[in-house]
């Protein structure tokens, strides 16, 4: 069989790579949220020794700095992370809080409130973050960390913008049991802290190609630069759909407050 052309295999695989792993970790996820409470348990032990054996992935891969090394690496990155989200989703990792709260006008005190309902899911976030740097610090590949961290990232982003308010996003879009965190959304056409996100997701998307297309860069960084690079486009995506006008229910029904 004929070698594949180099673009391809330093490029175009990644991308489709990092679309399938995207969608295919994101839709395993909200199934599993949206099915009966009762199966949570079982789900999430899965999820559990899925994510330990990706950390085992990480400690294992340290030192492959191969094209097929950066592969192991964003994948076991990805369902660590994964990992983290089904925690918060499925109501077991998420904060000291579980009941709703009260209507705050203060967005200083509703951001307080916000950081108690999730803080436990932050910290394990942290911790999360930490193991992976322990496995793999100073190895020749990082890239399960940075992955990672790329994930965590842009999460915040996307939560940042949600609290300060969003076109498109509403408490129907939570599951059952996290509903109480409606509170804290509101319906806005624009937020001061977007402009920023898209632009800083922009400027890293753009590091990570610069890397990648880099003339004397290695089948590595070609392929983790492009892995990086496109994940970083699809969570601009993500931001960018948040102030997208809203497809169906319109907003104005499932406002919480009357901002």
């Amino acid at each position: 069989m004929p070698d594949l052309p180099p673009i391809l295999l330093r490029y175009i695989a990644p991308l489709v790579y990092a679309l399938a792993l995207w969608w295919a970790s994101t839709a395993a996820i909200i199934l599993l949220y949206r099915l009966p409470q009762r199966t949570y348990r079982l789900s999430f032990v899965a999820i559990t020794l899925a994510a330990l054996a990706s950390l085992y992935g990480v400690w294992l891969g340290r030192g492959d700095a191969s094209m097929w090394g950066a592969y192991l690496g964003f994948t076991c990155g990805t369902l660590v992370w994964g990992w983290q989200l089904a925690g918060f989703y499925m109501g077991f990792v998420t904060g000291p809080r579980q009941e709703p709260f009260v209507w705050h006008p203060s967005n200083v005190v509703r951001f307080g409130q916000a950081i108690h309902a999730s803080l436990h899911h932050e910290l394990a976030a942290l911790g999360g973050a930490g193991v992976l740097a322990a496995l793999s610090w100073n190895a020749p590949n990082m890239l399960g960390l940075w992955t990672y961290l790329l994930l965590w990232l842009m999460h915040l982003a996307a939560k940042i913008n949600i609290f300060l308010g969003a076109r498109n996003f509403h408490a129907g879009l939570l599951p059952d049991h996290l509903r109480y965190l409606g509170v804290f959304l509101r319906y806005r056409p624009m937020n001061a802290f977007f402009p920023l996100s898209v632009t800083g997701a922009v400027v890293i998307a753009t590091l990570f190609w610069r890397w990648a297309l880099h003339p004397n860069a290695s089948d590595f960084e070609a392929v983790a630069g492009a892995l990086l690079g496109f994940l970083t486009l699809l969570g601009l995506l993500e931001i960018w759909l948040l102030m997208t006008p809203p497809v169906g229910k319109a907003w104005g029904e499932c406002r919480v407050d009357g901002g």
